[in-house]
Parts: structure tokens; C-alpha cells; sequence
């Protein structure tokens, strides 16, 4: 036995059950939830405030490839040594095919891809045009982002020019964007001015259809609270939406329990209750059609049965959910538990999948996903 074998059997975990997920997507799960522990000098990251390390990695597989982004965790069973993803289970090592992925459009922390115009994932574009948010939750991995920008003394507060920032990008550039990019997606960071959040949004969704883009136009913000309970006032944002050329409404529940949204959520999202939002996206998916809408639940911070019941009923009614992984992203989120172990994550995985096959869901896996 080799030494980072040896070193690995120090950390032998214990799996009860796989519930039929394949070796690759425990390892990715695992590593989702505990990081990874570096056996190689040849990783380079800066190390930066309270931002917590992350490295991009690349695990491959027979008929298997998915990116994530993990922490830096000494502690971890997970081992990565450049080539390889390591670990003991069940008193057996097992080791995949991994390396790091790195490009210049990643962030200038070389950990995760943030700024006000982006490529994304592949073939996506986000324009980012408040870059703060004035909610900011515990959890959200934008604190990364944040942490970087006040060390660095950047990142601007002026949206109104941001936004136009975003418009002369899309005058320059906009005409390559059908052969680049599938989705463009209108993140706001969001504001306390819905009046001004909906017309920037539509104004940019307009000025894309303008220079011949066709793909799809995803917008993802927090529901103002006028059409929390507002019947006709809904049904008005929602249309002025889709009529500027928006194809798809997202708006993040992340947490069904009341206590646990009241914890972690700050702000009159706090208040929301899932029934509030089965209400919003019932009349979303009258707008925009059925998967027309989308919303994202983070597995591991209550209980799985709580997102599995959120996720199963968001499917039911045309919503596609798209469950992310709990990981933190700046030392005071080291303080939000993650309420499972690994038997349990992996279990829960499994029966999203089930829930995918059974509402016919499209399949999205982004760096932090569940599925």
C-alpha cells in the first residue's frame, strides 16, 4: 500500500447503504459536504480574509463527467493529489479519476466565478448587476464574493450604472451571444426597489431580443413583498416579465422549516412560508408555462424530509426544482451545521432522482448540486 493509500485507511468512513448511486457520485456528494484534503504542493490558491479555500475539480468516470467546487478541509476523508479523488470505505480504498479545472474566467481568488458579467456554467452567461444583496442571508455563497470585494476595496454600489454597464455590454457583444450561450441569466443580488429591479429586468430582457439572441432568458430574485399575498399585483409583475422576453421566473426558497428560515433568512423573506411560494409558482407556471419556473432548496441545513417534500411538491405543479448542497463559503459559515452524515445525503440524492424520473424533470447538475 502506497502512502496517500495508507494515509487515506487513517480515514476510513463507514457507508451503511449506497441506495444504487454509483462510486463517482458518492465521492462528489462527500466531497460537496466535507471538502477535500490536498496530497499534492502543486495546487496554488491564494489565501484571502475569511474567504474559505475552494479549488474547481473535474471527476471522471465510465459514461460519467461533473465539475464541483470544494472546500479546503485538512479533516477530510475525501484526498485529491492532483490526478486522483481518494478515500477509505468501508476499510476498502477507492480512488477516481479527478483533476482541478482552472481558466481565466474564473475569479480573481481562483476559487470561484463571480463578478458583474460572466460565462457561468456551459453554454450560460449571468449578468450581475447589483452585485450585493440587501437580504444577505447566512448561507449565501455570494458572502464569498463579498469578502473578496471589501478586502480589495472594490466592487461598485452605483447599479444604475452598473446597469447600463450591462446594456452597452450586450450592445458590443450581444450579437455572438446565440452561438455562445443557451441561457442568460438576470441576477440582481436584489433590491428594496422592486419598481426599479422589474424595469431593469426587463429592459435587459428587451435589449437581448432586440440584437437577435433566442435562447433562454432566466431571471432569479427575491419576490417582492407587495405580491406576497397581492392576487392582480402578482399576476402583473409576473406578465411584465414575460412579455419583455423573459422565458423563466426563479426565485429561491431554500428553506421549508419556519424556525430554521427565520434563522438563516434575513429580511421579510424570513416571514415567506412555503405555501406563500406554492402560490407564487402556481400562477408562474400559468405565465411561463410548465418547468417555465424554478427554485433551489439546500440539502443538509434541515432536515431531508423537509427538501424532499419542498422538491417533490415544487415538481408537481411544474416548477423545476434544483437542489443545491449545503458548504460554506466564509469562516462564519463554519457555524451552520450540515444536519446529516453522508448515508443520509447520498439517500437523499437518490430520492430526488426518483422524484426527477417520476415528473420527467430536466436535468441540471451545477458545482453544488444535489442531483
Amino acid at each position: 500500500m502506497g502512502a496517500q493509500q495508507k494515509r487515506a485507511a487513517k480515514f476510513d468512513f463507514a457507508l451503511k447503504n449506497s441506495y444504487g448511486v454509483r462510486i463517482e457520485e458518492i465521492f462528489r456528494l462527500g466531497a460537496l459536504r466535507d471538502g477535500i484534503q490536498l496530497l499534492t504542493t502543486d495546487v496554488r490558491f491564494p489565501m484571502l480574509g475569511q474567504v474559505i479555500p475552494r479549488v474547481e475539480i473535474e471527476i471522471h468516470g465510465r459514461d460519467y463527467f461533473k465539475t464541483i467546487t470544494a472546500r479546503i478541509n485538512p479533516s477530510s476523508p475525501f484526498m485529491f493529489d492532483g490526478e486522483s479523488l481518494i478515500a477509505s470505505v468501508n476499510g476498502e480504498i477507492r480512488q477516481l479519476h479527478c483533476r482541478q479545472h482552472v481558466g481565466p474566467a474564473h475569479a480573481p481568488t481562483g476559487m470561484y466565478n463571480f463578478g458583474m458579467m460572466r460565462a457561468n456554467a456551459a453554454r450560460s452567461f449571468v449578468f450581475d448587476y447589483h452585485v450585493y444583496c440587501c437580504y444577505s442571508c447566512d448561507f449565501c455563497f455570494k458572502e464569498n464574493e463579498w469578502e473578496v470585494l471589501a478586502i480589495q476595496g472594490s466592487g461598485s454600489t452605483d447599479y444604475k450604472a452598473n446597469f447600463y454597464a450591462c446594456l452597452d455590454y450586450i450592445n458590443e457583444h450581444g450579437g455572438a451571444f446565440n452561438a455562445k450561450y443557451d441561457v442568460v441569466w438576470l441576477c440582481t443580488g436584489s433590491v428594496k426597489n422592486e419598481k426599479a429591479e422589474l424595469d431593469r429586468h426587463t429592459t435587459i430582457a428587451r435589449r437581448l431580443r432586440e440584437v437577435g439572441y433566442t435562447g433562454g432568458i432566466y431571471v432569479s430574485q427575491v419576490v417582492p413583498q407587495s405580491i406576497r399575498s397581492d392576487h392582480n399585483k402578482r399576476r402583473d409583475y409576473l406578465s411584465a416579465l414575460k412579455q419583455s422576453g423573459i422565458s423563466r421566473f426563479n426565485t429561491g426558497i431554500e428553506i421549508i422549516d419556519p424556525a430554521i428560515r427565520r434563522k438563516y433568512i434575513h429580511g421579510f423573506k424570513a416571514e415567506f412560508r412555503f405555501e406563500d411560494y406554492i402560490a407564487i409558482f402556481t400562477e408562474a407556471v400559468e405565465i411561463f408555462g410548465r418547468w417555465g419556473a424554478g427554485s433551489s432548496l439546500l440539502a443538509g441545513i434541515e432536515a431531508s424530509d423537509n427538501t424532499i417534500t419542498g422538491l417533490e411538491a415544487l415538481a408537481k405543479i411544474g416548477v423545476v426544482p434544483a437542489p443545491t448542497v449545503l458548504t460554506p463559503f466564509v469562516i462564519k459559515q463554519m457555524d451552520i451545521p450540515f444536519c446529516y452524515d453522508l448515508d443520509e445525503l447520498i439517500e437523499t440524492h437518490a430520492r430526488f432522482h426518483e422524484i426527477m424520473a417520476r415528473y420527467e424533470l430536466p436535468f441540471f447538475s451545477g458545482v453544488f448540486s444535489l442531483a
